[in-house]
């Protein structure tokens, strides 16, 4: 009787153990969970949105001297108030190179990133985006007096192609040239001001820019003339201009999505844009 009663508590605080792990463990697991949805809370907590951008890309993001310092302004600024303003929060912009942006908000240094940044494939497997809040057509830019010679991709091959490092438009060009048999050559330079440069001094043969861009530096810049790319279908694999959030952080990601489908409704960012280009002369 006592050898039955001891294999009866023995196996109740056993079957207590296990349950005890189960619920340890299924806790665990639960927090893990909830730990990946943190950075709307980290940003309420802080009183303050920190965004990434790299603000050599009007209208989008470009600097002027504003009280003496060099200040990130443009289209893409105005979305960063806005959204800061919608959370609740201050706005802090970190500029840096467009290449740097993506590792600076994998370590954290960096909330989200409004830098006129598209959702391609290969993106997306390390960083989640918003809706779209803007689709700008690509262009050329290239000197005023070849203008009868480039009028489209067509007419890059055998050329050198200036492109900004870490941007698409490489892969643009190249895909687009690929389908007719022909290629290109390729300069990278991180900032779009040195492209512009070596486009100026003959260096390279022409500039590829997201659209907006092209037209802003082509406006402001004498020499300078836009055409537009007309890459054919199939190559662009984007749907255009969206913010760049950290992966999992569904609470920031549906609170910007709120805010962007609401602009895209009053359609506000295109009345951004033209504002920012009465700004880009002063920026040259």
């Amino acid at each position: 009787m006592k050898k039955l009663i001891s294999k009866f508590f023995s196996g109740l605080v056993s079957a207590i153990a296990v349950i005890a792990i189960f619920a340890i463990t299924g806790n665990q697991v639960q927090a893990a969970g909830n730990k990946q949805d943190v950075l709307y809370s980290k940003i309420k907590a802080r009183g303050k949105l920190i965004v990434g951008t790299s603000a050599d890309f009007p209208p989008y993001e470009f600097l002027i001297s504003k009280d003496g310092k060099q200040t990130p302004v443009g289209a893409d600024m105005s979305l960063a108030k806005k959204i800061a303003k919608n959370l609740g929060v201050k706005l802090q912009i970190k500029n840096m190179s467009f290449d740097s942006l993506l590792v600076a908000q994998k370590a954290g240094k960096v909330d989200i990133l409004i830098a006129g940044m598209g959702s391609t494939p290969e993106r997306k497997k390390e960083v989640d985006f918003s809706v779209p809040y803007y689709t700008a057509k690509e262009t050329l830019v290239i000197r005023s007096n070849e203008a009868k010679k480039i009028k489209s991709y067509k007419n890059l091959a055998g050329l050198k192609v200036g492109v900004q490092t870490a941007a698409r438009q490489k892969d643009l060009v190249k895909k687009s040239l690929a389908k007719l048999g022909k290629k290109a050559q390729y300069s990278q330079m991180q900032a779009t001001n040195d492209l512009v440069l070596a486009l100026k001094t003959n260096k390279i043969d022409a500039i590829a820019l997201s659209g907006g861009v092209g037209q802003a530096y082509a406006n402001s810049v004498s020499g300078l003339k836009y055409v537009y790319a007309d890459y054919p279908k199939g190559v662009q694999d984007e749907e255009g201009m969206s913010v760049v959030i950290p992966k999992n952080q569904k609470t920031l990601k549906t609170k910007i999505n709120s805010t962007i489908k609401k602009l895209n409704k009053t359609k506000t960012f295109a009345s951004w844009i033209k504002k920012a280009g009465t700004q880009v002369k002063k920026a040259q």
